[in-house]
């Protein structure tokens, strides 16, 4: 199972396979769904929906992300986050930091309801802290509590809560799903039977089977133009992919990696949206040669982005010269990417000093320690059959100016102790990063996942000085000057953000507007015709 990963947990390694699983999968997914007859969709005015198996649908306990994807209908945030990666008012109306960033304190809205009726306070928002606290290492939410040291209630409407030490990302850790603390703290039967406040509320529960919800009167946003909606319980990935082919569910969500599996085209709609997932070229900082920013830049100006994303990601990834989100609002328009140019990329070469060796057409350099070549191995991890691709693609370019790469595709394992013992000249990988932007865990010097060795004192303070701010203005201003030192200083060759999408049924219509942490976003407003 995979742990749906959120905020404090800054990034994890990309390493596995991506969507390269045995044939004979999809083939058996048909015996896993039974053989039930395709439902015909014409007069039918409910949605089908999927998710995993659920130990529990109480959101704060939950560790399947497809369920935690479901309970978002049902339940709103004490924090949102908007399709920018920008904090915005859900169940808390407004915030503010004092006491040099570490105690926020957040005001709730008045008047908001539960499906039941009861009004939405502070202790509701108290209770859910301390639910998350208690919760287990592996549920959806936990790390949304790692850097709270307190809380409590001023009023009713008005909660306190001191952090550890001030973080940027703090704010962002306030954006679980709030449940009402008189109807969880009752011992009643209510691990499958949840009741939240969002725009669907809680019918019926079948276990392996469905959940069934029903369109609220709330009091968040308008009420659901669909009144019913079915969540059959799936396998896994494949299952949600051939349910959908064959029309029996009206939704599924894909990554460029599951999208050739079927075809959708007919009878489908398509909605893309930028995902949290990062590839970029990294550097040794153990061998001298990376050490001279002009071949970092040679480099920059000679990996084919745009060609990678065409033929490699199916167009389906944007691209991305650091590791922050292209959609995000902290993005500055003053950071530019290097472009693809080998004239530049020979030039550069040329002002470092590496000439080519007369009949070899491979470029050399005399340095203190003997004779440097620009003959390197490119490492990479032979179950992802993209980032193989890529690699290929970016040694060919290479070796046309100059360089002499061969590219190395070794195991996960090997590839993994090999990235942890930097042993390796150059490798292709990739990170699932947070909701929080944080260059932190990747370039700081003794970074969480700096297996490249990158160090630099300016970086360093800049993350930092991120870090601690406190206000958006401050936010912006503090990323525009860490991304330019990045852009400048080229840590790593960011390649790609990539893409995954919300497929509907065509007879799905209405404002459909799929995020990367919440692909329903918007439910209420869809229609069927």
């Amino acid at each position: 199972m995979k742990k749906f990963i959120i905020l404090f947990i800054i990034a994890v390694l990309m390493l596995t396979a991506c969507g390269n699983k045995d044939e004979d999968s999809v083939a058996l997914v048909a015996s896993q769904i039974g053989e039930a007859d395709k439902m015909s969709k014409k007069d039918n005015k409910e949605l089908s929906l999927s998710m995993r198996t659920a130990s529990t649908l109480n959101p704060l306990l939950n560790e399947e992300e497809t369920v935690d994807s479901i309970l978002k209908i049902m339940f709103e945030p004490l924090i949102g986050i908007d399709s920018t990666y920008k904090p915005s008012p859900s169940i808390a109306e407004s915030w503010y930091y004092t006491e040099e960033g570490t105690l926020l304190t957040i005001k709730l809205k008045d008047g908001l309801k539960w499906h039941d009726g009861s009004s939405i306070t502070a202790d509701d928002v108290i209770y859910s802290l301390g639910v998350i606290k208690s919760s287990s290492e592996n549920s959806v939410y936990k790390a949304c509590a790692e850097n709270v040291a307190s809380f409590g209630k001023a009023d009713d409407l008005t909660v306190n809560v001191k952090f550890n030490n001030a973080y940027v990302g703090n704010v962002y850790s306030m954006s679980f799903p709030v449940i009402p603390s008189s109807y969880y703290s009752s011992g009643g039967e209510v691990d499958f039977a949840p009741m939240g406040s969002g725009p669907y509320k809680f019918e019926s529960y079948t276990a392996a089977k469905e959940l069934r919800l029903t369109a609220a009167d709330n009091s968040f946003t308008q009420k659901p133009a669909i009144e019913n909606i079915i969540v059959s319980i799936t396998t896994d990935s494949d299952t949600d992919i051939y349910t959908f082919s064959q029309r029996i569910t009206d939704t599924v969500i894909a990554d460029e990696t599951m999208l050739g599996k079927f075809d959708f085209d007919d009878g489908s709609k398509k909605y893309s949206y930028i995902d949290n997932y990062y590839d970029f070229l990294g550097f040794n900082f153990g061998k001298e040669v990376f050490n001279d920013k002009n071949v970092r830049k040679a480099i920059a100006c000679t990996v084919p982005v745009e060609s990678i994303i065409e033929a490699v990601y199916l167009s389906n990834a944007a691209a991305a010269p650091t590791p922050l989100n292209p959609d995000s609002f902290l993005n500055s328009n003053e950071v530019e990417p290097y472009q693809y140019d080998l004239t530049q990329a020979r030039k550069l070469l040329d002002d470092a000093g590496y000439l080519l060796k007369e009949g070899s057409g491979i470029r050399e350099k005399q340095l203190e320690n003997g004779m440097q070549t620009l003959s390197f191995s490119l490492l990479v991890n032979k179950e992802n059959e993209e980032r193989c691709q890529a690699a290929v693609k970016i040694a060919e370019e290479l070796n046309s100016i100059g360089f002499s790469i061969n590219v190395e595709k070794v195991d996960y394992e090997t590839y993994l102790s090999r990235l942890e013992a930097m042993d390796f000249d150059m490798f292709l990988g990739g990170f699932e990063l947070s909701i929080v932007p944080d260059f932190g865990f990747m370039f700081e010097s003794g970074g969480s996942l700096n297996y490249t060795g990158y160090s630099n004192e300016k970086t360093d303070e800049l993350i930092n000085v991120y870090r601690n701010s406190i206000t958006e203005n401050e936010m912006k201003e503090n990323m525009k000057n860490l991304q330019m030192q990045v852009g400048e200083e080229l840590p790593c060759i960011g390649i790609t953000f990539r893409k995954a999408a919300l497929f509907t049924d065509e007879r799905i219509t209405g404002d459909i507007v799929p995020i990367q942490f919440n692909a329903y976003n918007g439910i209420e407003k869809w229609v069927i015709n």
